[in-house]
């Protein structure tokens, strides 16, 4: 795709210009990624000709989870730079990346091919942006989509394919994204797709490079049969040749290995929350299979869940995405979950007192301590004593009562 020089520049002096970028922030809305974390695009752009960085494809997924179905234009919307980075901290070295991504995909044009009624061909090209704006320290972009993709991208009625944000933020090759979706939108029909290679070549602007088919084989297919193996789009592929050079390749869709991936079932409620906190689909199978393994146990993964969110809501941690699958799939939070074992209150045989037998009474202000110790370790899900005391209550075998003069929490042995 061609670029232009002197697009760039404007763009590189567009970012650099304080009130044009605070009059966009004063316009652009907050509007979160949809909550069925599922967006959908006609599949005359999925087959559109263009070319993006892995970043920029990025970019495009979390601006497309903010339209909204009933949306009748586009809106301008902040993007954090964290969703970009789903399994990765964001450094310094994030930022420039992010920069350089935002003055591409500012110039990007898409080539959408379409039919009449009549079967003539037509091609339209125009710029997928209306505006790509990122100022250095805001922590945001601000973006909003070209209206040309109107047709493509809002109130759409048929031919069109729906994917989970989640799977294709985990994609590490913008080869894997453009397949993915290449095959969800003739996956509807078939689990068997041929696609000539040089039209595929063409949809993926690499006509003129990989000549070399074992080039192409090497850094697309396989890297995209690779990270495609964990999703619904799971394939094999064969070669078809025409004479010795290959002509096509016939992707066979593998649905029952993703079905077989689908029936293995986390603790009630951790699949969703691992979802929301942005772990990707590949990673969160992987997790799921460790956890089918016996490698994880419940109350390990709710630790580590909640070791990380402390650590986020206490500004030590950006995103916690990637540190929890890490210590989900190394144990790197042994030592301290063991620790938090070994610090909550545990019950002995009940010693007879002067109130009642089979009974533990535990001053309020020894309660008042504990809590404490678990809250300056992030290790309470609780913001006030006063909560975990009413969340023990709430359990029938404690209760309040006055002892000498003193309150005090009993614990009544079931």
């Amino acid at each position: 795709m061609a670029k232009s020089t002197s697009s760039a520049i404007s763009q590189t002096e567009l970012f650099s210009n304080d009130s044009e970028f605070l009059e966009a922030d004063r316009r652009a809305t907050t509007r979160q990624i949809r909550q069925d974390s599922m967006i959908a695009q006609h599949n005359d752009l999925i087959r559109a000709r263009y070319d993006m960085s892995l970043l920029e494809s990025r970019l495009f997924v979390c601006l497309l989870g903010r339209i909204d179905r009933k949306d009748k234009d586009f809106v301008l919307c902040r993007i954090p730079v964290s969703e970009l980075y789903p399994d990765e901290k964001v450094g310094g070295k994030s930022y420039s990346q992010v920069r350089e991504a935002v003055i591409r995909l500012a110039s990007r044009v898409i080539h959408v091919e379409t039919k009449d009624e009549q079967g003539r061909r037509e091609i339209v090209s125009n710029p997928l942006m209306a505006t790509c704006r990122y100022k250095e320290g805001s922590g945001y972009l601000i973006a909003q989509f070209n209206n040309f993709v109107k047709p493509y991208l809002l109130e759409l009625q048929g031919n069109f394919s729906v994917a989970e944000i989640q799977t294709l933020l985990g994609f590490r090759s913008f080869y894997s994204y453009r397949l993915y979706w290449l095959l969800k939108s003739a996956a509807f029909h078939h689990d068997t797709i041929k696609l000539e290679l040089a039209a595929l070549k063409k949809t993926l602007n690499l006509e003129q490079r990989y000549q070399n088919f074992a080039d192409f084989k090497r850094f697309v297919l396989d890297i995209a049969k690779h990270e495609l193996s964990l999703t619904d789009m799971a394939f094999e592929y064969e070669q078809l040749k025409v004479g010795r050079a290959v002509n096509s390749l016939l992707f066979y869709l593998l649905r029952p290995a993703v079905i077989t991936q689908d029936d293995i079932k986390l603790p009630e409620g951790i699949q969703q929350t691992l979802a929301e906190i942005g772990i990707s689909l590949k990673s969160l199978n992987e997790i799921k299979m460790r956890y089918q393994q016996g490698k994880l146990v419940e109350e390990y993964l709710r630790f580590v869940i909640q070791y990380y969110q402390e650590a986020k809501k206490k500004g030590r941690l950006k995103s916690p995405a990637g540190a929890i699958y890490k210590a989900l799939m190394t144990d790197q939070l042994k030592q301290e979950f063991l620790a938090w074992q070994a610090s909550q209150p545990t019950y002995h045989s009940p010693t007879p007192t002067s109130k009642q037998q089979n009974v533990e009474i535990i001053p309020l202000d020894v309660l008042r301590d504990q809590f404490k110790t678990l809250q300056d370790k992030g290790l309470s899900s609780h913001t006030s004593f006063e909560a975990y005391l009413n969340w023990m209550l709430q359990q029938d075998v404690y209760t309040m009562d006055v002892v000498d003069g003193q309150e005090v929490l009993i614990y009544t042995e079931p």
